[in-house]
């Protein structure tokens, strides 16, 4: 017997069909199981699941959707509303979400450093992509090959970044030819299983041992990635870049700057409302400072210790000298108790001893001290138990003039990021003058009985030999400028004021007022709101101007390629040039081995394997799984087809048409089969569906519920494009990976219910909400599902599906007519249907249940409800118990089920 080749290296092959192509070969396979097609899904699934697949969204309720649940819908109906879900421009970002997917897209580097990249214009370009329905060949040559193209756009070299969103190692040790090799690895390994469906990276150390791809057919892949204008290395040294400012960055701009705006004349309002009770207190404290005044105390050390053996002595005055053995490197703790009511800030006085180098402040051969990071804890002596005090902000009387150098010593602020190539240090003329640092607590710390003050000084510098001499501790109750200065404390220049109250003007009464205000609850929080509004604009500014996208670039003089033995990057083999493996598809002919033609080779007619490979995906979008259930692997290891004819049938049909996505996608979606109810028959025995006898049932994507749900309650922020934006996520969630490096604020207005598609991704730290995500390291084309528990214990908590909730209550709570009309409205937005009688009754139940207990417990409604919109007239309890309901809603299998 003669045999061929594996089935996905065969060419498609188009055989004739009658009527619809996808019920044609569907049936033709049930037929042999003596199957038939399932009867059409309730009218309410189905233009919910059409607008999940094509828009990401629930529909949304207007004339021309609501029909009567009787009046069948005709196909000339059904196929205006295909067409004008893959006209919205909600299309192009719900087509974004999977490719971001598979071109592991994020907004950092990744690895330990995680730094931020700004490559977010090349999302918008793929957004933009699939609105304008570019071909998939045209759109596959933009991404291999913009800037290689003739008069090529900004945004033909912005598509370039695809093969850039790789991670990138900026790791201290790291070899940057190391990492270099590794980027060009990546880009075939994501080429291989993006287009060809091949799982490439078996033949990085050897041939495939499956696939017909030989060890040199990989590196001649390579080839084509090897001479990009790049070093290996990471962050701002990630070169090639490409300057470019968004289009898109003036929106988020402008919305930024509203929302300061409406924010500056609360926080105007409120400063004045403080200017009574202000006057009261500056006569308080004029008269309570009279007799003089000292905002600093000495903290007198219970034990000090040395990690590496410094001898250190707690002196008198509260300060501690150090001696007997020097090590390079050191860390001095104390602890102590303190008994202040509380503690605002810490002053660190480092001064001269006879111990030190020349009688000055360190203990190393130049006499220089470098202090490169600083911790204050709390310990509690029952328990030994220990917590972390974030400190805000750092403040010294003099520095060495690098202030802004992210990795050089100098900046007081580098004492507070935990990296060691940064710190303090003065190199001050006057080397047996004191030196003295304040560093402001985030938070006041009010210590329990039984706890007290850990303070250790940190000296890990890469040069070593600096460690401090003697030092003294001194903590305060006072806030504001007294914990922001070196200088003195304002309530201490009021104790030397000689004319008393009356004379405190100018200045002195600015620098009072600021301190009254920081302990004055009815401003802070105004406060608060308008400083972060004002953070949030200058980052948009920022992202509104020209930015460095990375990209690809040629090199002038290409690099060699050589096989590398085994994988290994330092290990050269035999040279090779840019090739293919012919097994798939020989090279076409006139056409030059760049990545242009690269990409013209992928999307060739010869090429048995993209047009099959971006159907599978596209099917596995709309059915939960593709006819070929390994999307990453169609070679001999993988899946084979189910419905082989059809598959190939679609793939000719593609390219014949023009690699039209939406045709495609039309075509899929108007089929019967598609349509199915996904309800399981009796005696049906294909759990997962393989035969198609059923429609589509699966877990909605988080990123999906998140969004619905924004939509469902009318918060949801339509935009296209711009920066990214922060959504809701738990306190701390990056504090604890980057040792309080990087900190969460999330997005505020406008910005706050953005799609999901635009949320900040961390490759270290990956939204929270996406339990079923792709992690965004390498490319991802698999599909996969959740039903853990956290996710339903999010939907209840997080704090976006929460404010979804009170949304809903606001609306409905303000409509007419009895409780049950408005309950089944909540029903309408959320299921997209009416609710049955059954369903009103439980509702109704659980309606009343809650209001009753609201209403009795007035303390529960003030923190159950928290929207700060209040409906007038609207009896809180009332909203509580729509929310509740609301909640309840949204946490039902049915809304958060691709059905």
């Amino acid at each position: 017997m003669v045999w061929g080749k594996h089935w996905a290296f065969e060419k498609p092959v188009k055989q004739s069909v009658v009527g619809h192509p996808v019920d044609f070969w569907v049936r033709q396979r049930l037929a042999k199981e003596g199957l038939d097609l399932a009867k059409a899904a309730p009218e309410h699934t189905l233009r919910r699941r059409l607008s999940f697949d094509l828009t990401g969204l629930p529909p949304v309720e207007d004339e021309e959707e609501e029909q009567d649940e009787d009046e069948d819908e005709d196909e000339d109906d059904y196929g205006r509303r295909v067409d004008r879900l893959l006209a919205s421009p909600h299309f192009g970002e719900r087509m974004a979400m999977w490719w971001l997917d598979a071109a592991r897209y994020s907004d950092t580097d990744g690895f330990q450093s995680d730094a931020t990249r700004t490559n977010w214009p090349w999302r918008d370009y793929v957004v933009e992509s699939f609105n304008a329905n570019k071909p998939f060949d045209q759109f596959t040559l933009e991404q291999f090959a913009g800037d290689l193209l003739p008069n090529a756009t900004l945004e033909q070299v912005v598509a370039t970044c695809f093969h850039r969103n790789h991670m990138t190692n900026g790791e201290g040790g790291r070899d940057p030819e190391e990492s270099r090799v590794d980027y060009v690895i990546d880009r075939v390994n994501t080429v291989g299983t993006v287009w060809m469906g091949l799982t490439m990276g078996c033949a990085q150390c050897h041939t495939h041992k499956f696939d017909p791809i030989q060890h040199s057919d990989y590196y001649g892949l390579a080839a084509f990635f090897n001479s990009i204008d790049e070093d290996g290395k990471a962050g701002t040294g990630a070169k090639p870049f490409l300057p470019y400012q968004s289009p898109h960055a003036q929106r988020s701009l402008e919305e930024a700057k509203q929302l300061v705006e409406q924010r500056k004349p609360l926080e105007a309002a409120a400063r004045q409302a403080a200017e009574g009770p202000f006057s009261e207190w500056v006569r308080a404290m004029g008269a309570q400072v009279k007799q003089g005044h000292t905002a600093w105390t000495p903290v007198m050390p219970g034990e000090v210790w040395s990690a590496k053996g410094t001898q250190l002595k707690a002196l008198p005055d509260g300060s501690v000298q150090a001696g007997g053995a020097n090590p390079r490197q050191d860390d001095y703790t104390l602890a102590a108790r303190v008994a202040l009511p509380r503690i605002t800030g810490l002053r660190l006085e480092l001064l001269p001893s006879a111990g030190a180098t020349g009688g000055g402040l360190a203990r190393g051969k130049t006499g220089e001290f470098i202090l490169t990071d600083i911790k204050v804890q709390v310990r509690s002596r029952a328990s030994s138990q220990v917590r972390d005090i974030r400190v805000a902000e750092a403040v010294a009387d003099l520095e060495k003039g690098q202030k802004e150098a992210a990795r050089a010593y100098g900046s007081i602020k580098g004492v507070l990021d935990d990296d060691p190539r940064n710190g303090w240090t003065t190199e001050a003329k006057d080397a047996l003058a004191k030196r003295v640092a304040v560093f402001a607590l985030a938070e006041p710390l009010v210590l329990e009985a039984g706890e007290e003050l850990v303070f250790e000084l940190q000296h890990r510098s890469t040069l070593g030999d600096a460690n401090i001499g003697r030092y003294r501790l001194l903590v305060t109750a006072e806030a504001g400028p007294a914990v922001r200065t070196v200088g003195k404390t304002p309530l201490e220049e009021l104790a030397g004021l000689s004319g008393g109250v009356e004379a405190v003007t100018g200045e002195l009464r600015a620098r009072l007022f600021e301190q009254f205000l920081v302990d004055h609850s009815p401003y802070q929080p105004v406060l608060a709101s308008l400083k972060r509004a004002e953070a949030q604009l200058a980052e948009v500014q920022k992202a509104a101007e020209k930015l460095n996208v990375m990209v690809l670039k040629e090199l002038q003089i290409p690099r060699e390629t050589h096989v590398l033995v085994r994988g290994v990057w330092d290990k050269k083999g035999a040279k090779v040039t840019p090739g293919v493996p012919e097994a798939v598809a020989p090279w076409p002919d006139g056409v030059a081995r760049d990545r242009v033609g690269l990409a013209k080779w992928l999307v060739s007619k010869e090429n048995p394997l993209t047009a099959r490979v971006l159907v599978n995906q596209l099917w596995q979008m709309l059915f939960g799984a593709g006819l070929v259930r390994t999307p990453d692997d169609f070679g001999l290891q993988g899946e084979r087809p189910v419905h082989p004819e059809l598959l190939d049938w679609l793939a000719v049909d593609l390219m014949e048409n023009g690699w039209d996505v939406k045709r495609l996608v039309k075509l899929l979606v108007t089929s019967e089969t598609y349509r199915q109810d996904s309800v399981v028959r009796p005696g049906l025995d294909d759990p997962a569906n393989r035969l198609l006898a059923r429609g589509p049932r699966f877990r909605l994507p988080a990123w999906m519920i998140r969004d619905a749900a924004l939509q469902a309650a009318g918060l949801l922020n339509p935009a296209l494009g711009g920066p990214p934006v922060r959504p809701y996520q738990p306190e701390g969630v990056w504090e604890e990976i980057f040792m309080g490096r990087y900190t969460y604020v999330p997005s505020e207005g406008a910005a706050q219910y953005r799609r999901t598609l635009y949320a900040f991704w961390r490759r270290s730290s990956a939204p929270t909400f996406l339990f079923d995500s792709a992690q965004r390291r390498v490319c991802e084309v698999a599909m996969t599902r959740t039903n853990t528990p956290l996710q339903a214990l999010t939907l209840l908590n997080d704090q976006s599906l929460k404010e979804a909730a009170e949304a809903m209550a606001v609306t409905v709570s303000q409509l007419p007519g009895p409780v049950s009309a408005r309950l089944d409205a909540i029903s309408r937005r959320l299921l997209s249907r009416p609710a049955t009688a059954a369903e009103l009754t439980v509702l109704e139940r659980e309606f009343q249940r809650a209001r009753q207990h609201y209403e009795r417990h007035p303390e529960d409604a003030a923190g159950y409800f928290t929207t700060a919109k209040a409906v007038p007239g609207v009896d809180k309890a009332v909203l509580c118990a729509f929310t509740l309901v609301s909640s309840l809603i949204l946490n039902l299998d049915e809304a958060i089920t691709h059905e």
